[in-house]
C-alpha cells in the first residue's frame, strides 16, 4: 500500500515537469467517466492526463470541464493551460482562478498548513496563463471575480487529502487528515475574503 501510495503521489507532483514532452501516440485519449473519486486513484490519472500532448487538448478540455466537481485543482491548471493553448484566454484565467482557490481552500481544510505550498508549485504547470494574468490585470481581476461568483466554486467532491499529502507531514505518502468539518465554513470564508481583496487589488492597477 506504501508504494502505491508514493507512485501515485510522484505521478502527482512531478508530472508538470513534462507536460510538453513527446504527445501521446494514441488516437484519443481513454479518459474515465466519471473520474475516480478515491484521491490515490485520481493522482495516478493526473499523470497521465497531463502529459497528454497538444493534439488531444480538445478532448482533455471537454473531459475537465464535464468533470470539474469531481476533479482536484492539478486537473483545472491543467485545463487552464490547454484554454489559453487554444485561444480562449478569458476562460482560461477563469479556470486559473478556480483552481487557485480550490486549491488553497483544500489546503486550508488540512491539518499541516504547509499543504499550502503544494498548490503554489502545481499552478506552475500553468505559467503561462499566469503570466498573461500579469500582463492584463484588468481581464484577470473580472476573471476572479467571475471565479468568485460561481456556484459550484466551493461544490468540489474529492477528498481534501490529496493536497493534504503533499505536505511536509506527509511526505512519507499519507495525508496528516483534515481538520474537523465545522471549521471548514471560516477556512471558505477566509480564502474568499483572500482572493476577494487580490482581485480587487489587481483591478486598480
Amino acid at each position: 500500500m506504501t508504494r502505491r501510495i508514493i507512485a501515485a503521489l510522484a505521478a502527482f507532483l512531478f508530472a508538470a515537469p513534462f507536460l510538453f514532452a513527446t504527445p501521446a501516440l494514441c488516437a484519443e485519449p481513454d479518459l474515465p467517466s466519471p473520474p475516480p473519486a478515491d484521491w490515490m486513484e485520481q493522482a495516478q490519472l493526473y499523470g497521465r492526463v497531463a502529459t497528454l500532448g497538444p493534439t488531444h487538448d480538445g478532448a482533455v478540455v471537454a473531459w475537465e470541464e464535464d468533470h470539474q466537481r469531481a476533479l482536484s485543482s492539478g486537473f483545472l491548471f491543467d485545463l487552464s493551460r490547454r484554454l489559453l493553448a487554444l485561444g480562449e484566454a478569458e476562460r482560461a484565467l477563469e479556470w486559473y482562478a478556480v483552481a487557485l482557490i480550490r486549491g488553497q481552500y483544500d489546503a486550508a481544510r488540512c491539518r499541516d498548513a504547509t499543504a499550502r505550498r503544494a498548490v503554489s508549485g502545481l499552478a506552475r504547470q500553468a505559467a503561462p496563463v499566469a503570466r498573461y494574468g500579469q500582463a492584463h490585470p484588468a481581464e484577470f481581476a473580472a476573471a476572479g471575480r467571475r471565479a468568485l461568483a460561481r456556484s459550484d466554486l466551493f461544490a468540489h467532491t474529492i477528498a481534501p487529502d490529496w493536497v493534504c499529502a503533499q505536505a511536509l507531514s506527509g511526505m512519507g505518502g499519507q495525508s496528516a487528515g483534515t481538520l474537523p468539518p465545522e471549521r471548514w465554513p471560516a477556512a471558505e470564508a477566509s480564502v474568499r475574503a483572500e482572493y476577494g481583496r487580490q482581485f480587487e487589488a489587481m483591478a486598480a492597477r
